[in-house]
This record gives C-alpha cells, structure tokens and sequence, in this order.
C-alpha cells in the first residue's frame, strides 16, 4: 500500500469521525469509503478516478450543511482532496498513453464532423468520402483499449467500435469521446 493511501485512510477516518452526527453525509461517505476499499485491493488509475468522483460528492454535500457542520468537516475534505490529488500524481495514465486518446479523439472528432457536414448537404449532390475509415479506427483502438485495460478502466463504447466497426455512427463517436474524456481527465 502507498503512502499516498495511507494518508487518505488516515483523513477518511478523521472524516467518518467528524460527521459522524451529520446524516446528509452518511451515503457520500460510504461511496467513498467502499472507493478507498477498492483501492486497498488493486491500485489503480481507474480506482483513484472513482475516489476523486466519490470525493466530489462529499464535497458537493458538505456545501449543503449548516455553517457549524461545514467548518467542522470542510478542512477534512480538503485534506482529502490533497491526497488524492497525491494519489493521482502516481497512479497517472503514461503521458504517450494520454497523447495516444488525444491523436484517436482528433481522427473521431474529424470522422463526426464529416457526418454531420453530410447531413447538410444539399439534395443531390454525391457524398464527401469520411475520413478515417471504421476499420482504421478500430486498428488504433485495440491497442489503446488493451493499455486502458491494465490501468483498471472499462471501455464499453470503444469495445463496440473495436466489436463492429460499421456500427460507427455520429452517436456511438460522441460515446466514445465522451468515454476517453472521462478517462483522460
């Protein structure tokens, strides 16, 4: 276990402890609670994303307690916060596997654009080739899923483009996009 971990069991106990009285908090704790058991089981960048999600909604929540409650919890989830941020630092997805998402959004952002140009055409006239053909796309993306993979992630949209290609439409593109944002942060 890393000591970034360590650290934010540490600050996850003085949080359980401090708003122990508070039930608006008792569901957000617990999501992030059984976020930080995952992690103790298998580190990942996949499970740091999900304990930055679960802290978000700590966060959010603590905005809807009385004045004496927040002060009193608030610096604690700050605290969480620094060791995730900690966490997050370590666990990162590699820089080329990051730029790797980038260059395969760019060719689907460029695929989506030509579709939807194609919807405007005017009545008549021949179709513009799209670019990156589906099964191009799905060559990349074998190998960005397989690296996704070992970093713990799920890829259900690309895993659709990579299952059959010619289902590529505007909307599974937006899906896909959507999936790699969420994962490259």
């Amino acid at each position: 276990m890393t000591e970034e971990l360590t650290l934010l069991e540490s600050a996850l106990f003085q949080l359980k402890a401090a708003a122990a009285s508070v039930n608006e908090m008792q569901l957000t704790i617990t999501v992030l609670s059984q976020a930080i058991e995952s992690a103790q089981q298998h580190l990942s960048a996949a499970v740091v994303n999900d304990i930055d999600f679960a802290l978000n909604d700590v966060a959010g929540a603590v905005g809807e307690l009385s004045a004496a409650d927040a002060e009193r919890i608030a610096p604690i989830v700050t605290l969480l916060q620094d060791d995730v941020a900690r966490l997050k630092e370590s666990t990162s997805l590699p820089v080329a596997v990051i730029n790797s998402i980038r260059g395969f959004q760019t060719k689907l952002k460029a695929r989506r654009t030509a579709i939807d140009r194609q919807t405007y055409r005017p009545e008549g006239s021949p179709p513009e080739p799209l670019p990156h053909p589906p099964e191009e796309l799905q060559r990349e993306a074998v190998p960005l899923r397989q690296q996704l993979t070992a970093a713990g992630f799920a890829t259900p949209a690309l895993n659709g483009l990579i299952a059959d290609p010619s289902s590529l439409r505007f909307h599974s593109i937006t899906e896909i996009l959507n999936e790699l944002d969420v994962i490259a942060g």
